[in-house]
């Protein structure tokens, strides 16, 4: 076996974006193609704020041509996919969640720890959700009676109190209520065999199974990695158990090692053999939500595009540089620049602060894709 390939910073950016399904062409206008994105990566995230667009949506319309919103809500009303931990995720990784439910208050940690105590000291409200869901059919939280609380949960944040919704969210973590739909924002709650569907898969996974399919997917969403990026993505895995793992990934051929020219100098990394063959020159230009997957990763973001990026809206006015909700922009393989925009809830507008381009201003071909990038995110935004 000869030495690893060299993958210049240029080609790993394209075999990236490729991978991030940020390639040419978008996909087509379809619920299939929002399936294929919540199977890609895993899981597409929710987050409630809307100062342009919720970021479920942003993700979705960044990679399917002409997208719907009503597409995702079919999608979930026909439950191809439903709602788990804050994530959208298609039926067919009940396996992986099946597998963190069977193990989730095992973990060690002081976080862990904390919720393990405040479960069983509340195993009679625990009970009682169960109780109470089967007599009443899907709730909102603040539906249910807690009377039965022995122990309240403590917080130095917003969660200080907030007992039910707490148990609920551990619950759902270990599959025994799901999240059978919405109300405005708020959940609505139920027990699974009345939200999963009876044909969904029943696999039990062991724990060298999931590791390996978390490790596959992470590949999948990345195309070419570091292995600490790797380990980032499949949670709980120990440097040794990665090292073994990959080694056999590389001997069956389904993984690559390589090694990854970043502006730090080489690196030794991992990429699928499929995405150092395939040939995507990717020419899009878009708009990513501040949480997308591209880009969720900051360290590795600043990496491999030279791209440091913050979400500010967090920090105070006269701390932020670019803006309180600020999109990447990608142009081909390129982070280019950033937009500071939000919507204007009473025309339903798209309000276009600033464009800070990334280095130099770019040449005219680039600033017009650019704009044409922004003009379809302002018709998107007017549709919603």
């Amino acid at each position: 076996m000869g030495s690893p390939p060299t993958i210049s910073l240029e080609d790993a950016r394209r075999i990236a974006v490729a991978a991030a399904h940020l390639g040419s062409p978008p996909l087509k206008p379809m619920t299939d193609s929002v399936v294929e994105v919540a199977r890609h990566f895993g899981g597409i995230q929710i987050d409630p704020t809307r100062t342009v667009e919720r970021t479920q949506h942003l993700v979705l319309w960044s990679r399917i041509r002409g997208y719907d919103r009503q597409s995702l809500d079919r999608v979930l009303a026909e439950r191809r996919a439903f709602e788990f931990d804050a994530f959208i995720v298609p039926v067919d990784r009940l396996p992986e969640l099946r597998h963190v439910a069977r193990t989730w208050l095992e973990g060690v940690g002081a976080w862990r720890v904390k919720a393990r105590r405040f479960i069983d000291a509340n195993a009679a409200f625990r009970q009682s959700i169960v109780d109470q869901l089967r007599a009443n059919g899907p709730m909102q939280s603040r539906q249910f009676d807690d009377s039965t609380v022995k122990v309240g949960w403590e917080s130095t944040g917003w969660t200080h109190g907030k007992n039910t919704t707490r148990m609920l969210e551990f619950m759902g973590v270990m599959l025994e209520v799901v999240v059978a739909g919405r109300v405005g924002q708020e959940r609505l709650w139920d027990l699974p065999d009345r939200v999963i569907p009876a044909d969904a898969p029943q696999t039990e996974l062991t724990k060298e199974e999931y590791e390996e399919q978390r490790v596959m997917r992470a590949l999948r969403r990345f195309g070419i990695c570091t292995q600490q990026e790797i380990r980032l993505r499949a949670y709980g895995l120990s440097i040794p158990d990665a090292k073994t793992l990959l080694a056999r990934l590389v001997a069956e051929g389904r993984l690559a090692p390589v090694r990854l020219t970043l502006p730090g100098g080489e690196v030794d990394g991992f990429a699928l053999p499929e995405a150092l063959d395939a040939d995507d020159r990717a020419t899009r230009t878009t708009l990513l939500s501040p949480f997308d997957p591209l880009v969720y990763n900051r360290e590795r973001t600043s990496r491999l595009f030279d791209f440091k990026y913050t979400l500010e809206m967090y920090k105070p006015v006269s701390e932020r540089e670019f803006g309180h909700f600020v999109l990447p922009i990608l142009h081909g393989g390129d982070l280019v620049g950033r937009l500071d925009s939000e919507r204007d809830r009473k025309r339903n507008e798209l309000v276009v602060r600033k464009l800070h381009w990334e280095g130099r201003t770019p040449a005219a071909p680039v600033r017009a894709a650019v704009d044409q990038a922004v003009e379809e995110l302002r018709e998107f935004v007017r549709t919603g």
